[in-house]
C-alpha cells in the first residue's frame, strides 16, 4: 500500500504513522545512477515502511515530490 506524505523533517525523516523524527534509514539500498531506496523503522511504534529518492538532478520538480513511502507488510 502506497501512503503519500509530505511529512519529511530537516534532517532524516518523520514516521508516517507517529510523527517521530527519524535520524537515519535501518538499510539503504543504490540501485541506481538515478534511484536510491531507504528502509526506514520507527523505534517508538515500530512502523515499517522505505522510500525512493531519485537525485534532485533528475527531477522535472525540485519542489520536494522525491520520497514516495510505502507501507511494508510482514
Amino acid at each position: 500500500m502506497m501512503i503519500g506524505s509530505d511529512l519529511r523533517s530537516t534532517f532524516g525523516m518523520t514516521c508516517v504513522q507517529c510523527d517521530n523524527e527519524l535520524i537515519a534509514p535501518e538499510w539503504s539500498e543504490y540501485r541506481s545512477k538515478h534511484q536510491s531506496r531507504h528502509l526506514w523503522r520507527c523505534w517508538r511504534c515500530d512502523c515499517c515502511f522505505e522510500t525512493i529518492v531519485k537525485p534532485e538532478s533528475m527531477e522535472d520538480n525540485a519542489a520536494g515530490d522525491d520520497v514516495f513511502p510505502s507501507r511494508l507488510v510482514a
